[in-house]
This record gives structure tokens, C-alpha cells and sequence, in this order.
């Protein structure tokens, strides 16, 4: 973790509006699970599809709206075309890629690093290591923005009032 990530965590922390995020294939599953994780914690979080925001929704993004974008190669299409829109329309937008580089870096108003481990991944192109690093980072992305804007347990409990999630919070 880096400035890079620092910033990142700042920049979700401090939205203003609504914290948009985004993939395709198993980085779209990742990035459903932390639009999740992020609204369970108390900020204005969901997940748009980026065929789907081509069609209509990404005219919602509003100046402080934040775009969290996962893409390995940082080359999708309807990913990058999301990036553009969002920035042209006032957003912000953070990716995880394997390539800073690419466009989608290019995009990015911060870009942060996923290692570009190979050999992690099932035969060289299957999404195994690729989806455990993404899903890590965006965890501590979380858990630090969780943290910055003082997110407290006893809302937890509020929200998530049944299950074992209420429970464990209460002892």
C-alpha cells in the first residue's frame, strides 16, 4: 500500500455524492462485493454494470461522484467509456489494474496497482490470484475510508439488525 492507496481511501471517504463502482467478468463480482461492503459501512454505494451504464445510467453521475473502476488489462471498452463519462461529468474515478499504463490508468485520477502475478493466476489467464489481490485491496480500501469518515459498530447494529453480525457486535 502507497500514496497511491492513501488517496484513494481519502477520496472515497470524503464523497460527497455517490460512490459508483465497476467491472466486468469476476472483477465486476469484486466489484459488486465492495459497492456492498462500502454501503454496509454507511456510504451512498452500488454497483453499475458498464454495458449497462452505456445505456442510460451513467448520465447519474454528478460532480463528487466517485467511479471505482477493476480491470486487469485496463482495456475494456465499455469500462473506459464509463471512466470518460464519469470524469466528463464531474466524477472522479480509481482504478485497480495490472497496467497503469492503459487507458483506463490514463483516466484514472489515481490508479492503484494490482500485482501482475502470472503465475498466480489459472494457467496464466484464469482470474485466481488476480480476483484474491483485488478483492484484499478493496477490502482495506474499505475498512480505511470505514475508519476516516468514523463509522461506528453501534450503526452496524442498526442496519444489520439480524443474523450474527448484530450479535458479535453486541458482546
Amino acid at each position: 500500500l502507497d500514496e497511491n492507496f492513501v488517496a484513494a481511501a481519502h477520496l472515497i471517504a470524503g464523497c460527497p455524492g455517490v460512490i459508483l463502482t465497476t467491472g466486468s467478468g469476476t472483477s465486476g463480482t469484486i466489484a459488486r462485493r465492495l459497492a456492498h461492503l462500502l454501503a454496509t459501512c454507511g456510504m451512498h454505494a452500488s454497483f453499475a454494470h458498464p454495458a449497462d451504464a452505456l445505456h442510460g445510467p451513467s448520465a447519474a453521475v454528478a460532480p463528487g461522484d466517485v467511479l471505482i473502476a477493476l480491470s486487469k488489462a485496463g482495456k475494456s471498452a465499455e469500462i473506459n467509456h464509463f471512466a470518460r463519462v464519469t470524469r466528463e461529468r464531474g466524477g472522479q474515478v480509481i482504478s485497480l489494474t495490472w497496467k497503469p499504463e492503459s487507458e483506463l490508468g490514463g483516466l484514472s485520477d489515481v490508479v492503484l496497482l494490482l500485482p501482475n502475478a502470472v503465475d498466480a493466476e489459472g494457467e496464466g489467464v484464469l482470474p485466481f490470484g488476480s480476483t484474491l489481490t483485488a478483492g484484499a485491496l478493496c477490502d482495506a480500501l474499505c475498512l480505511a475510508a470505514k475508519n476516516l469518515r468514523g463509522f461506528d459498530l453501534a450503526t452496524l447494529t442498526q442496519t444489520h439488525p439480524s443474523g450474527a453480525t448484530a450479535e458479535l457486535v453486541k458482546k
